[in-house]
């Protein structure tokens, strides 16, 4: 993994030096319990060897631009070189946002006779360093997103000030009728005056339209939700703070609200002390965000080892992206490219007035939205595919984790293959094509899932390489508290005890045990090339 990197002179490089050198001559000379001649050695005396640390990351695909549908790929394309971000920077956002946008409007049946329907939600993250540019590769979907949003509301505001004339109207009719009923009381004429009251009801203004949240509570997310069936996009900036949030005390039963938000089916009943009871119809929420490496790091080790975030929902991450980010950099001020932005908005705003029927999709009264099928060569092609990932994982040999990640595919190949299918303009079964590309996806996607639990499965080796890159700001002579008690990212106890291990191991650092008295105490050196 990454952290903040430090810039160092030439000089205070040698000066530290230096000071290291001598502060493990010191040491070795006074307080250790290992005899002098044995420290920094092998069981044999002889010198041990400062070997390079193995790379943390395992390796991960560059994105293929083919698996970007052709209506987006130009406009993808565009942004990723004038942004100078790898292409998956901004192709994965697009079509999370994509299948955001179609939500709940229709799903997808992944078998012919039983009910199995998926719905169009993704949840994606980018994950890189600060200067990797994921931010303003986030922005571009963001903002086809955000004119959705404003288009609808330009049309709600319409309505709602139309019903808000209507009720003002209603209003004054009751004064003129209860007026008339009243004269027609004394004149006797009860039936008159009945039917000078009976006035209908004109039509409640209509909840005002949302596509994007950015930080709510789930009781004000369900009345979103409430007004907005089709569903929702949660855009964070930054998710470890939206995941560090479900882990306060008193919001434990909003990590089950948002495992719900995932399949996007409901009902879900939320009931509060003081706050009554929302009863959210459909769940149904996309998400989408970037997140540092670091900051990751230690929510992946939480999920994985059994803490708090060990419940299914770092696996629905699916679209989670970890790319390699290009050494090479060059400043780029052009024009975007017109049309290709143009193509992608028609994309956007065609998906946001889907018509189910003209699509051909089917409706069932079991089935809460209407349902496009597979056609029969992509329907082999997925339980060929199903198959061969179920056979692997009834294996046993993928770690609970990743099992957890990969048995979630088949619903992923699903939900991106109708997204692929509707973005392309297709009607009628999805075709195998989509499914073909769908598939893709996922081999492309199952290295990045891999790269992302790294920190929590590689023994202390990205832990190593953090702490190697802080070693100019401790101390000559430091210990494990030394470090975990400065509260860097990706470097809290445990990691820091197995960062050592390995730094020793591979004879980056020589330990030995202080003489204090009471308990030992580990220190550790800088050993010098």
């Amino acid at each position: 993994m990454h952290a903040d990197e430090f810039e160092e002179s030439a000089e205070d490089i040698a000066a530290q030096r230096e000071v290291d050198r001598q502060a493990e001559i010191s040491l070795m000379r006074s307080q250790s319990r290992r005899p002098f001649g044995s420290f920094g050695s092998d069981q044999n005396g002889a010198s041990k060897e400062i070997r390079p640390l193995p790379d943390p990351l395992p390796a991960v695909p560059v994105l293929d631009p083919g698996l970007i549908p052709v209506a987006l790929r130009p406009w993808v394309e565009d942004l990723a070189d004038g942004l100078q971000v790898p292409v998956e920077f901004v192709a994965v956002p697009a079509v999370v946002a994509c299948a955001g946008v179609i939500g709940r409007q229709v799903g997808i049946a992944l078998k012919q006779n039983e009910r199995w329907i998926e719905r169009c939600i993704l949840w994606g993250a980018i994950v890189g360093r600060p200067s990797s540019g994921k931010s303003p590769a986030l922005r571009p979907a963001q903002r086809m997103l955000a004119r959705l949003e404003s288009e609808r509301r330009e049309a709600w505001t319409r309505e709602a000030r139309s019903a808000e004339i209507s009720a003002d109207l209603l209003r004054e009719e009751r004064l003129v009728a209860r007026k008339a009923a009243q004269a027609s009381l004394k004149a006797g004429d009860r039936k008159a005056a009945r039917e000078a009251l009976d006035l209908e009801d004109c039509d409640a203004a209509p909840p005002e339209p949302r596509l994007v949240v950015n930080d709510a509570t789930i009781e004000k997310l369900g009345e979103i939700l409430n007004g907005n069936p089709r569903g929702l996009v949660q855009f964070r900036d930054e998710l470890a703070g939206w995941l560090a949030s479900l882990d306060r005390e008193g919001r434990e039963g909003d990590r089950g609200f948002w495992l719900e938000c995932w399949n996007g089916q409901g009902p879900y009943t939320c009931d509060r002390i003081g706050r009554g009871t929302v009863r959210i119809e459909a769940p149904a929420v996309s998400i989408l965000g970037g997140v540092q490496p670091g900051k990751l790091a230690e929510y992946v080790r939480g999920a994985v080892r059994g803490g708090v975030g060990d419940d299914g929902l770092l696996q629905r991450f699916q679209m989670g992206i970890f790319p390699d980010v290009p050494a090479g950099w060059k400043y780029v001020d052009r024009v975007p490219a017109a049309s290709a932005e143009l193509s992608a908005w028609s994309v956007f705003s065609r998906l946001d007035r889907l018509n189910p029927e003209l699509l051909g999709a089917e409706q069932h009264p079991t089935v809460d939205v209407p349902y496009l099928r597979l056609s029969p060569d992509a329907q082999g092609l997925f339980i060929e595919y199903q198959t061969a990932l179920m056979l692997r994982l009834r294996e046993g040999q993928e770690p609970p984790h990743m099992e957890s990640h990969l048995a979630k595919y088949p619903a992923l190949a699903g939900r991106l293959a109708l997204t692929l299918h509707l973005i392309d303009h297709n009607r009628g079964p999805v075709e195998l094509e989509a499914m073909a590309t769908a598939l893709d996806w996922c081999d492309y996607l199952e290295p990045h899932a891999r790269r992302i639990y790294a920190p929590a499965t590689d023994n202390g080796i990205s832990a190593a390489h953090l702490l190697v890159k802080r070693r100019g700001v401790l101390p000559a002579q430091f210990t494990a508290r030394d470090v975990y008690r400065k509260g860097w990212s990706g470097l809290d106890r445990d990691s820091t005890e197995a960062a050592l291990e390995v730094l020793v191991d591979y004879g980056h650092v020589a330990d030995f045990e202080l003489d204090t008295g009471g308990r030992p105490t580990s220190t550790y050196v800088w050993r010098q090339p």
